[in-house]
């Protein structure tokens, strides 16, 4: 893309998709801004958009001294350019004080996600688990986000950095079962795990509660795996894309199995 002006209505769309970007996942750094412009703008020239933002006042930035990165977030003015088309503006808060290790940890392999899939499919809405919590008891379970992607499937999003006990597993399972089963809100549950070692743990687990619901139901990735567009789903590992195509042609009418 040239260095050239653009239209007025080409730049205000540019600043809301970055606005939108940041608004969705509360926060992010540098490199996530500009892999977001490279990927989804399809702008090569990255630092013109931020400094743009920078310099109107639609988003504010500070050193994260934790961990040695820039940090980007909303302001008012950023909140009030896209208040009509984002009905949780209202709600949007950032605190420096929610950076915890673990948070950041899964708020880094969220966008990480986000991007990959961007990538490969056409997303028609991501909702993080901010906004699924509003309304909600805090020690409601939530997925860390919801994915509506192709073909409008509700794919349930979980990120994973740490092992999980296998009470914590059957919990998820008993939690899908209900919410695809019983009181269905979502086609699936991609789970994209941070380690090698805790993939292979939580998979093991997975399939030894449920291996036939789990099977249809769950997309299973370490982020190595993701990164390279493969997946382990219905017992094998895939790519991506044909996992959702499986996934779209198995749930066409068809109860899934206990």
């Amino acid at each position: 893309m040239s260095k050239g002006r653009v239209s007025k209505e080409e730049q205000e769309r540019r600043i809301k998709l970055l606005i939108g970007f940041i608004f969705t996942f509360k926060y992010a750094d540098r490199r996530q801004l500009e892999m977001f412009i490279r990927t989804v703008i399809n702008m090569t020239y990255t630092r013109r958009l931020i400094a743009y933002c920078l310099r109107k006042g639609y988003i504010n930035d500070y050193w994260e001294c934790l961990y040695k990165t820039k940090i980007y977030y909303l302001t008012k003015k950023g909140l009030d350019f896209i208040d009509a088309e984002e009905c949780f503006a209202k709600d949007y808060r950032f605190e420096k004080s929610s950076l915890g290790t673990i948070t950041f940890n899964q708020h880094n392999l969220a966008i990480e996600t986000y991007l990959q899939l961007q990538k490969r499919f056409n997303i028609t809405d991501w909702f993080c688990a901010w906004m699924l919590r509003i309304g909600k008891h805090r020690r409601v379970s939530v997925p860390d986000s919801i994915i509506v992607i192709q073909h409008n499937r509700a794919v349930a999003l979980e990120i994973e950095t740490q092992f999980k006990k296998l009470s914590e597993i059957r919990q998820m399972v008993d939690r899908y079962r209900y919410y695809i089963e019983k009181n269905p809100q979502y086609n699936a549950v991609l789970m994209v795990v941070e380690y090698k070692a805790v993939y292979e743990s939580i998979k093991k687990k997975l399939f030894h509660l449920a291996p036939i619901f789990c099977s249809r139901v769950f997309i299973l990735a370490d982020l190595e795996m993701f990164k390279q567009g493969r997946c382990f789903y219905a017992n094998e590992v895939r790519s991506l894309e044909e996992a959702f195509n499986l996934l779209r042609e198995g749930r066409n009418g068809q109860a899934i199995q206990s």
